[in-house]
């Protein structure tokens, strides 16, 4: 049993992408309990995971573990009767995942799959907004404008603009999807959300017929005891990734 593990951050987003994100969190207690890298999965062991992961039937359990040698992170040794557990270096190698970031999980946040993703998500793209903006000096997102300050310009404790449409399109989710993982993050205090808006609309149905000859998005909402544009949220991480080594050529 381990304390806390570094789980390479593609692995989380390949789980959302392709729809296995509760046989990751199965994976994830596996590698947390069984940190020697093997166990025998006995009648006990399965019992033990079934009423840690709240999994009421042993065809779950099952499908779970099939599913796991079907990836070839759980491998069958006839021989010893062990199941041997893949290290995460093996499969970033087997992916190519080259991206060296991860994310600190133990027992008290592995099971919050969807809020990790969700920051995961967020956080990785906050990085890439303000390395972009040190690297052009500036960047102007709908008429507002992020200097690249000073040298000693801590980007760690600046939100970036994080636009739900953007990262659907990045990470192949749907805006509503996207917009859920920032909620669920949010709920776990992971990130830091602020929403803005825009000056305040005189006449809401004039504005909304003009809009409807602008094929871009436009919300409209009643905020601050006015109609207003709603702008993009601006996102802070309350979290810091961990990096783990280079792949080997």
């Amino acid at each position: 049993m381990t304390s806390e593990i570094s789980v390479p951050i593609q692995l989380f987003i390949d789980a959302q992408q392709k729809g296995y994100a509760k046989k990751l969190q199965f994976f994830l207690s596996l590698k947390l309990l069984y940190n020697c890298g093997k166990t025998k999965l006995d009648e006990e062991e399965l019992l033990f995971l079934e009423l840690t992961e709240e999994i009421s039937s042993r065809k779950t359990t099952l499908k779970y573990i099939e599913f796991l040698l079907e990836k070839g992170w759980l491998t069958y040794n006839a021989k010893t009767g062990y199941y041997i557990i893949k290290s995460f270096e093996r499969i970033r190698s087997e992916n190519n995942w080259e991206v060296r970031l991860s994310f600190p999980v133990d027992f008290n946040s592995y099971q919050n799959i969807k809020a990790i993703t969700g920051a995961i998500i967020y956080g990785y793209l906050h990085k890439d907004f303000w390395r972009k903006v040190r690297r052009k000096k500036s960047v102007q997102i709908k008429g507002s404008t992020y200097h690249f300050l000073s040298p000693h310009f801590n980007y760690k404790e600046a939100p970036a603009p994080l636009s739900v449409l953007g990262i659907g399109s990045i990470f192949q989710i749907s805006a509503a999807t996207a917009s859920r993982l920032k909620n669920c993050a949010l709920k776990q205090k992971l990130l830091k959300v602020n929403k803005n808006y825009g000056a305040m609309i005189p006449n809401k149905m004039a504005l909304e017929l003009c809009l409807g000859y602008n094929d871009k998005p436009n919300n409209i909402v009643f905020v601050q005891g006015s109609y207003r544009f709603q702008l993009i949220d601006t996102i802070l991480p309350l979290f810091l990734f961990k990096r783990r080594k280079k792949l080997k050529t």
